[in-house]
């Protein structure tokens, strides 16, 4: 099961184009919506990544991985199992976080790591000690999980040794590896099958390293303000915090690529939280993204984040739950994006296609119509904004030295490709930039920027109008619009059902007489091919989450990009609620009769 926790910043994206009034029904389900052919706005910056070697930036840490990694190729290329392929990645990570509740610092925390990653191929690329066994419970030929630290600063017998101790662990972990593989593989019959791994062409970039500049007394004083503000209404719990981040990435293979990356984050985020009556915890979170913490949202922004979060938390507190729906509805752009991150996003990374114990849902439909054709979807990784909107996707190369591109996934409603790191399947031989992981795990190809594209989209205000002539035609009492999502889930595992759960927050019924009514304690539920092939109309406007996901290779920044998307049929289910535990005693922020 892969998990995606989406923490959400963006705003809309614009509007513009032609407006479509739909008659009083809509044309049968088996005949397309007539559109007009007006693309969904999209406007990107690209930010291409340079080659060549800007020597008054390299560090000698890239020397010292250069010189050590060529000292063992020297070596292991002649060993009675020799190794093809090895690679090192370092990367140094100051993270800075504080965190404020109801006016008071709770959280005050400066560390920084370095991790290293040592990737050893044994073998040939048809077959090496990276090859899935047949039947392996136990993981016999999978990496031992080991978190290699490396020591700081540019003391080149300090780092080498680090080097030399890992690469001579990880070689043997590598040949007995191999030899499960070449085991299983007698067992099942010599066997040609998909290789085991693609070759790439060799990349120099020096990047100028980051420097991370904040004012941490001011930042302190912020967080406080704001979590202060935050503790009004409804709320039992009002939260501030902002993490920064500096890094710097290393990376050397034996195929003579050479990378110094390095870039610094920032993230502000607002919450707020209370139990329902009925012990229902609800919650409200918004959050900015920014390359620096001074291009973060100021005061003025931040009150509006504050006043969004709070406005829905108390009008949540007061929504009845929901009952089970089974209909049409709505995702705004926010929504849909998470929508297609989870039903389509994590069904085509490229690895999952050739995983016996995965569903492998669209492994047999390249080249087939997977959803209307008026849709296109693409990854792009060298996005670094979106309508205004910065990406949290975005990067110059991946974690396997490969130069991030554009990747076409589904051209005109037919599925063109998969996202591919260097683990080839037949469809898609080489790698298309994709190959992504935490420091301490192994690269799979993950999604970087997903972008969802209509070449035929309407206004948001006769999105509902169509939302309701599908109301009446299925002689339903009302439709969902969905604004808002907490995150979301989706399994791929053949050993169930191929479905995905996405956790909205802001859900609201539309009646036909333009009634909406806030509603809580839903989920969205459903099958991927049936969902794509249920959506029949797209807005102009495009808007775009920000956030990490989590999946075996551990969390990574992502983003997806959506119109706002009408779907012919939806289900919703109840969410689960836990048994209500309230406290002895109320809390001491609400006095009597609710007043702070």
């Amino acid at each position: 099961m892969l998990l995606a926790t989406l923490l959400i910043s963006c705003g809309p994206g614009g509007r513009g184009g032609a407006t479509v009034k739909p008659g009083p029904d809509l044309p049968p389900t088996d005949k397309p919506i007539e559109l007009p052919a007006i693309p969904s706005r999209i406007e990107t910056t690209l930010v291409a990544p340079l080659t060549g070697d800007t020597s008054a930036a390299r560090s000698p840490v890239l020397d010292v991985m250069v010189a050590e990694n060529q000292r063992w190729m020297a070596t292991l290329t002649k060993l009675p199992d020799p190794a093809y392929y090895l690679a090192y990645q370092l990367v140094e990570q100051r993270e800075v976080s504080l965190d404020a509740e109801g006016g008071a610092l709770v959280g005050d925390r400066d560390e920084t790591d370095r991790i290293l990653d040592v990737e050893i191929r044994v073998g040939s690329p048809e077959l090496d000690n990276t090859r899935a066994l047949s039947d392996d419970a136990n993981g016999l030929n999978e990496p031992m999980p080991r978190r290699a630290v490396a020591p700081f600063g540019n003391d080149s017998l300090a780092v080498s040794n680090h080097l030399w101790l890992e690469t001579d662990r990880r070689y043997r972990e590598a040949v007995q590896a191999l030899t499960y593989v070449r085991q299983d593989q007698r067992t099942l019959g010599k066997r040609a099958g998909v290789p085991d791994f693609a070759a790439g062409k060799p990349e120099i970039y020096t990047g100028t390293p980051a420097v991370l500049t904040f004012d941490k007394a001011a930042w302190v004083a912020r967080v406080k303000r704001c979590s202060e503000r935050a503790f009004k209404g409804v709320a039992t719990r009002g939260s501030c915090g902002v993490q920064f981040t500096q890094n710097t990435a290393w990376l050397v293979n034996s195929e003579g690529t050479q990378l110094q990356l390095s870039w610094t984050t920032a993230q502000l985020s607002v919450s707020v939280g209370v139990k329902a009556d009925d012990g229902q915890g609800l919650g409200r979170l918004e959050q900015a993204f920014a390359q620096t913490p001074a291009a973060l949202p100021d005061e003025a922004a931040v009150d509006k984040l504050i006043a969004a979060v709070t406005t829905d938390l108390d009008a949540l507190h007061d929504a009845p739950l929901a009952e089970p729906y089974v209909g049409p509805a709505i995702l705004e752009g926010r929504a849909a994006g998470v929508f297609f991150h989870e039903v389509f996003g994590h069904r085509i990374e490229g690895h999952r296609q050739k995983d016996e114990t995965s569903g492998k849902t669209f492994s047999s439909y390249i080249g087939k119509e997977i959803m209307p054709t008026w849709l296109s979807v693409y990854d792009d990784a060298t996005i670094a904004t979106l309508n205004g909107v910065q990406l949290n996707g975005f990067y110059r190369f991946d974690d396997e030295g490969v130069r991030a591109r554009r990747v076409d996934l589904v051209k005109d409603g037919t599925l063109v490709d998969f996202l591919m790191g260097r683990n080839p399947i037949a469809a898609s031989p080489t790698s298309n930039g994709h190959g992504r992981k935490q420091p301490g795990l192994d690269p799979v190809a993950r999604q970087g920027n997903l972008v969802v594209a209509a070449a035929r989209s309407v206004e948001r205000a006769d999105l509902e109008k169509m939302l309701l002539a599908e109301v009446k035609r299925q002689g339903r009492p009302y439709g969902m619009v969905f604004t808002d999502i907490s995150g979301g889930f989706t399994n791929t595992s053949a050993f169930a059902p191929q479905a995905f759960k996405v956790n909205p927050v802001m859900a609201y019924r539309l009646y036909p007489d333009g009634k909406r009514e806030l509603v809580r304690g839903i989920d969205m539920s459903g099958t991927p091919l049936v969902a794509l092939q249920s959506i029949r109309a797209a807005s102009r406007e495009v808007e775009t989450f920000n956030g990490v996901c989590g999946a075996e290779s551990g969390w990574v920044p992502v983003s997806a990009s959506a119109p706002s998307l009408l779907l012919e049929k939806l289900e919703v289910e109840k969410s689960f609620i836990p048994a209500d535990r309230p406290p002895v005693l109320g809390a001491p922020s609400i006095r009597q009769g609710g007043v702070r």
